[in-house]
């Protein structure tokens, strides 16, 4: 495979079938709408970054309709090896259509499910590589998530978030690129598209965000605009290190 722009033929079928129907089958099989999904682009993005990543092992935090799911696995089975971990202990919720679709796509070797919470599941796991984390998005759970995660992730490896309209999520970012050793990751090689930060505003911004009194009471949307950030609906970040702060060690973010 030509590791530059994963193309749609290279997902699961039943992955790219579902997105443009905009249906999926349950465990009971019937046709329901689909929804809570990442997109196809979003699942290029995945798929591409599996095959680039080659994991052997791999955490999925939130199952749903399986689409991130299908995505990941099917790079995994690209790959040739690989084992995916999915943990969601509200897939009933969705007439458990996860389950059924990575059946249906006949790559139930490719992963292991967990109908448990995520805290009940990583911290026995061996290293992992890559992590996907789309679940409960409030920020104190997503944070709980990222830190399970992290204490598992190997240097080099990759986690990923979705539903970065999000300000939750947001918040979750800018913790972990401010604080942890992390940095935004493509596996396509683009950077992000950032709009154009100069202008009065910009200079205001650097000049208020300079006075420590004055920086502790501003809010993080003005002290960096979320839309000056530049990235997507899904960002993967890299991680380049191991943690090691001191006691002490705070970033505002």
């Amino acid at each position: 495979m030509n590791h530059g722009t994963a193309k749609a033929k290279e997902l699961p079928s039943l992955l790219v079938d579902a997105i443009r129907t905009g249906e999926v089958m349950d465990g009971e099989g019937k046709i329901k709408p689909l929804d809570s999904n990442v997109s196809e682009a979003e699942a290029m993005l995945l798929f591409e970054a599996v095959r680039q990543l080659r994991p052997e092992r791999s955490v999925e935090v939130g199952l749903a309709n399986g689409i991130s799911t299908l995505a990941i696995l099917g790079a995994l089975e690209a790959n040739g090896f690989g084992l995916h971990t999915v943990i969601d202990p509200f897939q009933s919720n969705y007439g458990d259509t996860g389950i059924a679709m990575v059946a249906r796509a006949g790559l139930e070797t490719r992963w292991e499910f967990h109908r448990k919470f995520a805290e009940e599941v990583i911290p026995g796991l061996p290293p992992i590589q890559f992590a996907f984390i789309d679940a409960s998005h409030l920020f104190d759970l997503t944070l709980m998530e990222f830190v399970l995660v992290d204490k598992k992730l190997e240097v080099g490896g990759v986690v990923g978030f979705h539903d970065l309209w999000m300000p939750s999520l947001q918040a979750v970012y800018r913790y972990i690129v401010r604080n942890r050793s992390y940095e935004v990751w493509n596996p396509l090689g683009q950077r992000p598209a950032t709009r154009n930060r100069g202008g009065w505003r910009r200079l205001v911004r650097r000049m208020l965000t300079g006075i420590d009194p004055v920086r502790k009471i501003l809010t993080p949307e003005f002290a960096a605009p979320w839309a000056e950030e530049g990235l997507g609906n899904l960002i993967l970040l890299r991680k380049t290190a191991e943690d090691h702060r001191g006691w002490t060690f705070h970033e505002p973010f």
